[in-house]
């Protein structure tokens, strides 16, 4: 599985938010698309998912063209964890885990099989019977990754996947996504996060990818200062030198 986008621009309502995005996902890789409020990270998303249709540039999955695929190809090969989802969905657990079925035609025991093993992966194995609306917005969110995973695609899109989350289950949702081995494109704010569980991250500003590359080599003072308007300090060192000082 490779996504690779070429000179990808997007518009919306006649005004222009992304342009020319050069963006790789490798097979297995966890990568991060990170960057202020604002500067086009969700809508490049958008456009990946085929939620909008980019004005110039290429996105292709394992060398096809996203937008020509047909949807129910398109769905076996894109599994989405997008940020507008409706809070009041009058669905139990299953029923909303099982919509990940849809672009397939298995038996019932299958799909049953492939839900209950989504919904264990995320911690709400016995969440099935519950009604969505009622959860929190945590579970929710984990919800909508277990109908994801019941998609069973090699691509995984996720926008602000953390964002309802506690900080405990913040990093159990992203190890979760680590540990899954699939080709996964995630839009997060976080980025000591990011730095520590993607394999390599995409920065943008103002609608451009101003960098790309491993965390440690793109997260330095001055590009946090660059594209944030905030100064950045590493502390790492001074805060386990005041520990053992209060010791």
């Amino acid at each position: 599985m490779r996504l690779d986008l070429r000179g990808v621009s997007v518009g919306v309502d006649g005004a222009a938010i992304v342009h020319e995005a050069d963006l790789l996902v490798d097979d297995g890789e966890f990568v991060a698309l990170v960057g202020p409020n604002g500067c086009g990270k969700s809508t490049l998303l958008r456009s990946i998912y085929r939620a909008l249709r980019p004005s110039a540039g290429l996105i292709t999955v394992d060398g096809d063209d996203v937008h020509r695929l047909p949807a129910r190809q398109a769905a076996r090969r894109i599994a989405v964890v997008a940020q507008e989802t409706p809070a009041d969905l009058d669905f139990t657990v299953a029923e909303i885990v099982s919509m990940g079925r849809t672009p397939y035609r298995a038996d019932a025991r299958t799909d049953e099989e492939l839900c209950a093993r989504a919904l264990e992966r995320v911690g709400l194995a016995g969440a099935a019977g519950r009604v969505f609306a009622t959860l929190s917005g945590g579970e929710k969110q984990r919800v909508l990754l277990a109908r994801a995973l019941a998609q069973r695609t090699r691509l995984l899109l996720l926008d602000e996947p953390t964002s309802h989350l506690d900080i405990r289950h913040q990093l159990e949702l992203l190890h979760l996504v680590r540990e899954l081995g699939i080709a996964t494109l995630a839009v997060l704010h976080d980025l000591n996060q990011a730095a520590a569980f993607c394999d390599r991250l995409y920065v943008m500003s103002a609608g451009r990818i101003v960098a790309g590359g491993p965390p440690g080599r793109i997260l330095t003072p001055d590009l946090i200062s660059e594209v944030y308007g905030v100064r950045a300090v590493h502390r790492t060192q001074l805060v386990f030198e005041r520990l053992k000082e209060e010791r």
